[in-house]
């Protein structure tokens, strides 16, 4: 019973008096103490509480103050009296919101940052970009280094789903031989800058507000940084390596 009066809004402490009035009738506030295994201080909080929801009363006779347990249909009326104040308290969210949000976001970008361990990590990451709102995703990596730790029919799998959701893909590889012989799609945009130039260490995706880093080699992880601030300078830097990269070679 204690979970089900808790669980329509009364409190750990008010559901043990309410049950031990119950159970008793009316009682004096030392015998709902005892009952309820609850301070006579405490009991007397939670019988004041009680009564201003209606479920409690109290009365006099002779020299002793009794309270009493008002029927359990009445916490119907206590029910719908608390959907009344969520009903109440919604529409005064919905009026303040706005000024809360204006506060929110003057204080101040809030980066997120969430961290993938090991291989199935670094697969469940690369998942999270193909959902790409913008369905575009920019793209600096190593394609040998990818291909030594995931196997080829998940690496062409995985560029299908991607063509497949209609995700345009700007890449830039530092590994001229791996894709020398792949055709063009309307979906896939890719240059070719040499590891002299870019020693690559880590595989980038920037998508959305996202930006996300791989680290494929020793003890693997992804990592995911929600920020508009750093997603934008990382663009920066990728277009300033766009411009310097070559059209790779494609065999026919």
């Amino acid at each position: 019973m204690l979970k089900e009066l808790q669980d329509i809004g009364l409190s750990e402490k008010e559901a043990k008096v309410y049950a031990a009035a119950l159970e008793l009738g009316p009682a004096t506030a030392d015998q709902l103490a005892k009952q309820s295994k609850i301070v006579r201080s405490t009991t007397y909080v939670q019988l004041e509480s009680l009564m201003k929801k209606g479920l409690m009363s109290t009365y006099e006779e002779g020299k002793k103050t009794y309270f009493a347990p008002e029927s359990p249909e009445l916490l119907k009326r206590f029910l719908s009296k608390q959907k009344e104040d969520i009903g109440s308290k919604e529409k005064d969210l919905v009026s303040f919101l706005p000024e809360m949000l204006r506060q929110f976001e003057s204080a101040g970008e809030r980066p997120v940052v969430r961290f993938f361990p090991g291989k199935e990590g670094v697969a469940t990451a690369r998942e999270e970009v193909l959902s790409t709102k913008e369905k575009k995703i920019y793209v600096v990596f190593s394609p040998e280094k990818l291909s030594q730790v995931f196997s080829q029919k998940y690496l062409d799998e995985y560029s299908d789903r991607r063509r497949d959701l209609g995700v345009h893909s700007k890449a830039i590889y530092t590994y001229k031989e791996f894709y020398s012989h792949a055709g063009k799609d309307t979906l896939t945009e890719r240059k070719y800058l040499p590891p002299s130039v870019l020693p690559l260490t880590i595989d980038m995706f920037i998508f959305d507000n996202k930006t996300a880093i791989f680290s494929l080699e020793g003890n693997m992880f992804g990592l995911i940084v929600e920020s508009k601030q750093i997603t934008e300078s990382m663009k920066l830097i990728f277009n300033f390596l766009w411009e310097r990269s070559e059209e790779p070679a494609i065999e026919k």
